[in-house]
């Protein structure tokens, strides 16, 4: 089934529960009206003016209690409409006939309907309002001419002033219903990043609630439509859509037509349907929409920051009446936000490209093959991983065992990860000149305020692991960094080193060395403070913590070691900042 446009809108629930209350008010103002009719110079029945004042005071206390319970609908207020109508007849009837003035309060029924109700209910209600008006033709001998010249003003009157608040109330709701798309469209495009899923939101924004299929052509880096997406009522026609883009350069699809819509400073432009036509004339998928009934009513250029992204095309059914300028105007907005949403995306996607190959630079592709020690590694990314973090780990090898290395510097993106380089390959170039880690960290802290970083610091553990033949000496130096921690092979655990100065922001950094051995089994893990502050300011990691899980952790890898920290914080969550774990344990036997 074929979605389009509605060119009516229908009441909200809201406006349908105030439609109730109305109603309810308009029975109440009758009863008054009825206590008049003692003023009246002839009543024929003043019994059934009673009865009427006494049934529309109850109506409208009823439809008052309704409202005010929330429960008014659509059709309640028709049918009080249609009930009222029935009560007029009565009160003109029982009081004067042809001269009675409450045949006024026909307007009164008329003009709710017309408020409120679609126009096919409308329409039913004016004519029996009028039908009502015209009964004392039935049940008088003769009226008078006046009564002839009132019931022709009547319902000219009435024909007029219904047709003018229907339209003018349509008008409102689609003027409001437009802007409810507006504003949902702008939330739904904000949700994601992702340039496909962006697509696919453009794609849906206006359907179907302001037209029955919406195409969108994205282009690639050459130039040529590189993906394109629809959104219909009709999955297996949107799936017919896709599946036959064209992939020819977007030069070969009349790009010209493109051009012509926009304007002299750039902004998009409505043109006629030629140069719509123009537009998408050589798509295959063209065909496939006019062979189902569509014809492309509007098309717009997706424009943002002075690059066309691609075209989106708006589509009607043949039957349906073209889109008015009010209509076109809330697709070229939606237009230009969707450019610029996808442009946004397009732009986040490439920036955490960029950060995703910066951050394999900085970090060992794998774990060098150590006979005799086992490795494992750990790194997870802030937030979403669109930005390049401080932290690092490394691994160097040498003929006499190992060096374990694993930093953190302040900061985030190209500057952070210029220091991290710096630090790393820094480290590396100096550990191959000594044994001592604290001289490596003293010489990798001069080397840093000689090149004079701005202010940045880094913090560091370095650890020098030398293989004997029954055990591995150790040797740990920090800089502003956490301690290691060790797991005994016996159940015992605890850490290792003392902190010592942050590297790059003091020249007398004197950095001192912890000493241990470890045998088969023991396992060593170096970390960096996100892994402690992963959940700060809520809650923060203790090393007390870290020591107690790690006497129960298994110990069969360095990779338990790793997942018993992991455990304690939880890796399902965001975290607040970078996490880097380096782990390594002695090989039993």
């Amino acid at each position: 089934m074929r979605a389009r446009a509605p060119s009516e809108v229908a009441p909200t629930d809201r406006e349908a529960n105030w439609a109730v209350a109305v109603a309810g008010g308009l029975y109440l103002v009758g009863a008054l009206l009825c206590a008049t009719g003692a003023l009246l110079p002839e009543l024929r029945a003043p019994w059934a003016i009673a009865g009427v004042g006494v049934v529309a005071t109850a109506t409208g206390v009823l439809l008052l209690l309704l409202w005010h319970q929330g429960r008014g609908t659509l059709t309640m207020a028709f049918f009080a409409d249609l009930w009222g109508i029935v009560l007029i007849a009565i009160l003109c009837a029982g009081s004067s006939g042809s001269s009675s003035p409450f045949a006024l309060i026909y307007m009164f029924a008329i003009g709710h309907a017309a408020a409120f109700q679609p126009r096919a209910r409308l329409y039913l209600v004016a004519l029996l309002g009028l039908i009502a008006f015209l009964l004392p033709i039935a049940y008088e001998e003769g009226t008078s001419t006046l009564f002839t010249a009132v019931a022709c003003m009547g319902i000219v009157m009435a024909l007029l002033t219904s047709a003018a608040i229907s339209f003018a109330l349509n008008r409102i709701r689609e003027q409001r219903r437009r802007l409810q798309v507006l504003s949902d469209a702008s939330a739904s495009l904000d949700r994601s990043l992702d340039p496909a899923e962006t697509l696919r939101a453009i794609s849906r924004m206006a359907v179907p609630e302001l037209v029955p299929v919406c195409v969108v052509d994205a282009l690639d880096g050459t130039g040529s439509i590189g993906s394109t997406v629809a959104a219909t009522a009709d999955p297996s026609l949107a799936g017919r859509i896709e599946e036959s883009p064209p992939a020819r350069p977007l030069s070969d699809l009349h790009l010209d037509g493109v051009a012509d819509l926009l304007d002299e400073n750039g902004r998009s432009a409505r043109r006629g349907t030629e140069t719509v036509s123009q537009v998408v004339d050589g798509h295959e998928h063209t065909e496939v929409m006019e062979r189902a009934g569509y014809v492309c009513e509007v098309a717009f250029p997706m424009l943002a920051r002075g690059r066309i992204h691609g075209i989106i095309t708006f589509w009607r059914g043949e039957a349906e009446r073209p889109f008015d300028r009010g209509l076109v105007s809330v697709l070229e907005d939606l237009s230009g936000r969707a450019a610029l949403a996808y442009d946004n995306a397009r732009l986040y996607a490439e920036r955490a490209q960029v950060a995703r190959t910066l951050r394999r630079s900085l970090m060992p592709a794998a774990l060098p093959t150590i006979p005799g020690l086992e490795l494992a590694s750990y790194f997870r990314p802030m937030g979403a991983g669109s930005e390049v973090g401080g932290d690092f780990y490394d691994v160097l090898t040498d003929s006499e065992g190992c060096w374990l290395i694993v930093g953190d510097v302040c900061g985030k993106g190209a500057e952070a990860a210029a220091l991290t380089g710096f630090v790393r390959h820094t480290t590396a170039a100096y550990a191959r000149e000594t044994d001592r880690p604290g001289r490596v960290l003293t010489r990798v802290n001069r080397a840093m305020l000689e090149q004079d970083f701005e202010g940045c610091f880094a913090t560091a553990i370095l650890t020098r692991m030398r293989f004997r033949p029954t055990d591995v000496e150790v040797t740990v130096a920090l800089a502003g960094h956490p301690a290691a921690l060790i797991a005994r092979s016996d159940g015992d655990a605890g850490e290792l080193g003392a902190s010592g100065k942050l590297l790059g922001v003091f020249p007398d950094a004197d950095i001192e060395e912890a000493h241990t051995v470890m045998k088969p089994g023991d396992a060593l893990a170096l970390y960096t403070d996100g892994l402690t502050e992963a959940h700060a300011p809520t809650r923060v990691l203790s090393v007390g913590q870290m020591i107690e899980r790690l006497r129960t952790a298994p110990r069969q890898s360095p990779q338990d070691a790793i997942d018993a920290l992991l455990g304690l914080i939880g890796t399902d969550t965001r975290v607040g900042d970078d996490i880097a774990i380096l782990a390594a344990q002695v090989a039993a036997g």
